[in-house]
């Protein structure tokens, strides 16, 4: 590989452009199909597809003699089955992402899906056994949320976060939800949730630049902060910079290419 497309591939790697990189080294020889398969996973996780993220690292050869690769494999098996750690370290990362490469109507996607899978993870973690409890679970859907909360707590609102708002409120002793809940539902995070409404990723189709952020939460990574700190104080253990370690691996290879 030449010093121009060695540089080409790192600024893509660097800016999580997994796609890009694949196509640019898929036109060159020699490329390490270890190193492929791992842009492969990547590109795959970022979409969420983990199923065919897992498929493309279990397919590396002499995997478990990797600590790194055989980590990775067990953090997408997690994945898979929905642990919430991962999960919301995943989305955390993801979200975190999306500012970096100034996409923010993607992050205003994310920032509300962060948002109504706290509140709901709080309203399940409540009611069903700790150990059984996965993202992928019935009970994680909005359907069987809000009929519980019809059913056994009189709670009719329709907004999902609305109504698990109101059974936190009411019902919920615990001062680490009222904490969390006070720094989700605080004016500049409900400003937010409501720009993400306007635009294509709700219902409108106003555009979103860095300074609408800025003026309701003044820097916006400050609202992936204040989602990690919900999130250690209801008891949920944030890992992020996973694509950060894997693309120092992928830069790695890609030097001896």
């Amino acid at each position: 590989m030449n010093q121009i497309h060695y540089v080409m591939a790192k600024a893509l790697i660097n800016r999580y452009d997994y796609a890009g990189v694949i196509e640019l080294l898929e036109k060159m020889e020699n490329v390490d199909p270890m190193m492929m398969k791992l842009l492969y996973s990547c590109k795959y996780a970022m979409n969420f597809d983990f199923k065919s993220a897992y498929y493309e690292v279990s397919g590396i050869e002499n995997i478990d003699s990797d600590k790194k690769l055989i980590n990775l494999k067990k953090n997408l098996q997690e994945l898979m089955d929905g642990r919430a750690h991962v999960i919301f370290s995943e989305l955390i990362e993801n979200t975190k992402m999306q500012i970096e490469n100034r996409r923010y109507i993607d992050f205003l996607s994310r920032v509300y899906r962060l948002k109504e899978a706290i509140l709901k993870y709080i309203f399940v973690k409540n009611h069903i056994d700790k150990s059984k409890f996965s993202f992928r679970t019935e009970a994680m859907s909005k359907r069987m949320i809000l009929k519980v909360l019809r059913k056994k707590y009189k709670i009719h609102n329709p907004n999902l976060s609305f109504a698990i708002s109101n059974y936190i409120s009411k019902y919920l002793k615990d001062p680490r939800y009222h904490e969390a809940l006070k720094i989700l539902n605080t004016n500049k995070m409900n400003e937010i949730i409501e720009l993400r409404h306007a635009c294509i990723a709700g219902h409108g189709f106003i555009g979103v630049k860095r300074r609408d952020l800025v003026n309701i939460y003044g820097n916006p990574e400050a609202i992936i902060d204040d989602f990690c700190h919900v999130l250690e104080r209801i008891g949920v253990n944030i890992r992020i910079n996973k694509y950060d370690k894997i693309n120092g691996y992928i830069l790695e290879l890609l030097k001896t290419m």
